[in-house]
This record gives structure tokens, sequence and C-alpha cells, in this order.
């Protein structure tokens, strides 16, 4: 005796084919997971491949500048006059270099020294006149009211008395008069004098507060507390935290200072930007040199007519001056320079500043940042 076959229930026939769609379904969702896990690991991949790679040219375009100051150097020490100008190789404008791999490598050389070091304001035997308690304008604008004539041909031109004079090192007396050459962030005479008075602050290790200056009293109870710096400054982006600093003033000044070396560094008056050649006035000046006076000083100084510290202070311009303090701040030679570099692989671009201490040997890098110094 046979049965027949059961016939096929058509609920089992759904219940199949929902299965196979969860399956299809789960499937789909887990390549469709792996190939995104995968393009985005790829991605990363060639990220840091191209980063590394970007980052080796730099190191070289480093190596590169380091072998351009030893090259230099060595010229030097052939020379009877030995010299760091804006005529040599190192100085001259970045030419963009096109790179195998696609994309191009620029980089320049720039004289550290030929900047303002902040890290000399708080150096040197003037006076401090701090003014605890008082009114902080008063003795400023007392001096400015009285001021008379400079005696250089401008009407007007300010000049401070003895007493006034005696409180700012030469140093500050440069910084004050280069706040005056800042073309659109300019200041003025009294503006400029209280902000080296708060960067001089912000810096020295004491907690005496100069006549104009800020210390810890005044950063404590701001409305974002925090405290002055009171050390040698490492960088030059910690002018934004000085009270009285803005982002105009910043901007212009920044280029014009420095803090390399942390102690000691002579300017280089062949190397130095136009504003700081404008603020190498006599010591009894607080005002900077005329603009015109300082183009005409560029032109002697890249024509060869200016070779030393001598040819420039004997300059009919400071004729009669007193140089006393200013001529040992100056220099023809340096030791500190800066690489600003940059690469543009497969339209990524990366940036190196690196600060480079030339020695009688060799030249090293001292610090690296791929952002501001």
């Amino acid at each position: 005796m046979s049965c027949p076959p059961p016939k096929p229930d058509a609920s089992q026939n759904g219940a199949a084919l929902v299965v196979a769609m969860l399956v299809f379904a789960l499937v789909s969702a887990l390549l469709v997971g792996l190939q995104r896990d995968f393009s985005l690991t790829l991605q990363r991949g060639t990220n840091q491949l191209f980063s590394e790679q970007a980052w080796a040219y730099l190191i070289g375009a480093e190596g590169l500048a380091a072998l351009a100051l030893q090259a230099d150097s060595r010229e030097d020490a052939r020379a009877k006059e030995p010299s760091d100008n804006l005529n040599e190789i190192w100085a001259q404008p970045p030419t963009p270099y096109p790179l195998d791999a696609g994309g191009w490598l620029s980089g320049g050389i720039e004289d550290l020294q030929g900047r303002l070091n902040l890290n000399l304001l708080p150096g040197g035997t003037a006076v401090s006149h701090s003014n605890p308690g008082g009114d902080e304008s008063t003795d400023s604008e007392e001096g400015a009211e009285n001021m008379p004539s400079s005696g250089d041909g401008s009407a007007g031109a300010p000049m401070l008395s003895n007493d006034d004079m005696k409180r700012w090192t030469a140093p500050q007396k440069v910084l004050i008069r280069l706040l005056q050459s800042l073309g659109e962030a300019s200041l003025s005479l009294d503006e400029a004098m209280a902000l080296t008075d708060a960067i001089t602050d912000f810096i020295d290790s004491d907690a005496e507060r100069r006549m104009r200056g800020a210390e810890d009293a005044e950063y404590r109870y701001a409305d974002y507390p925090y405290l002055p710096a009171n050390r040698a400054l490492a960088s030059v982006s910690e002018l934004r935290a000085v009270r009285g600093m803005t982002e105009p003033i910043y901007r212009a000044l920044a280029p014009m200072v420095t803090v390399w070396p942390e102690t000691g560094g002579r300017l280089n008056i062949l190397t130095s930007p136009l504003p700081v050649l404008r603020a190498l006035n006599a010591d009894d000046q607080m005002l900077p040199l005329p603009e015109m006076e300082a183009e005409r000083l560029d032109m002697l100084r890249r024509e060869g007519e200016i070779n030393s510290v001598s040819d420039l202070l004997i300059d009919p311009v400071f004729e009669g001056r007193q140089l006393a303090e200013l001529e040992p701040l100056l220099d023809i030679r340096s030791d500190w320079f800066l690489l600003d570099a940059t690469v543009e692989l497969v339209e990524r671009e990366r940036h190196l500043f690196s600060v480079l201490h030339r020695m009688p040997e060799r030249t090293v890098a001292v610090f690296r940042s791929e952002g501001e110094l």
C-alpha cells in the first residue's frame, strides 16, 4: 500500500523566501560595510603615505638649507670682512622646485638676527619707574606735553627728558620706535611706550610693575584670568597674551621680532627689514627714522656702500647723535636663521618653520613648527 506524497504548504514556501531575502540583505549590508571600511583604510593609508612623503621633502629642504648656510660660513672664513647680507645666495627669494612625485617644493631662509630679540627687553640697567596704585597715564602724559623738539628738522618731533629716557634700555627704545613703524598698524609714541612697558613686564621675572605695564594683579583679575610668563619667551605667539596687544598689531609686529637666541644675539643691520632699520635711531630719539631715510640706507647696504656697523653710524642721518647705547646692539654677522618651507603634493600642502643655529662646524635645527613660531 502506498501513500501519496504530502501536498506542499504555501506558508512554508513564504517563510523560505523571507529567510532567503534576510540572508541576502545581511550579506549586502556586510559587503557595503566591508567596502566602506576598506575605502576608509585605503584613504587613511594614502593620506599617511603622502603626509610622510611631504615631511621627508621638508626635512630634505632643511638639510639643503643647512648645507647652504655652511657653504656661506666657509666663504666668510676666507673673506677679509665676513658678513651676512641680503646679497648672499641663502637670502634670495624662494624658487619653486618641481618634484618627481608631482607637486612643488619651495623654501626660503630668513635671518632671525635681522629681527629685534624680545628676550633682550628685560636686560640692562635702566631704572624702572613703577607707579603702583596711581594713575598710570599721568607721568607719561606730562612727559609728552613737555617734550621739546628733537632738532632733526622735523617740526614738533618729540624727545623725552633725560630723566624719562633713563628708564628705557636700548632694546626697549628700539621696540618703541619699531611699534611706530608698522604701517597701518603703527602706534603713537605714547601707545608704543605703554605696550613696551607691558611686554617687558610680561617677560621679566620680577613682580614690580612698570609705569604703564601690567603684572600678576592685572592679569589675575581679567575677564579670563591667567598670569604673565615672567620668563624668556619661547614663542613670538606669546605676545598675544600681553595686555594691550591687539590682532592687527600682533600681525604687523610678529615678522619683525624673534625669541632666538634666548640670551645674547645682536641685530644684523645688513639683513633687518625696513621697519627694523627705521627703529635704529639715536639714543636720545624715541621716534623712528623717516621712511625715506631708511629706504636710502637700505639701498646703500644693498649696493655695498654699508658693510659694517661703523659705516651705518657715520651716515649723515646720525651726525651729532648719541649712539653709545645703540652701537653694542648691532652687528653684521648672524648665527640664527629661519627656514620657511612649503611642499605641495597631490593637491595637499604641508608647511614647516625650522629654526637653524649655525655653528663653526655644522648647522642644526633647534626648533620645528608647522604653525606659528
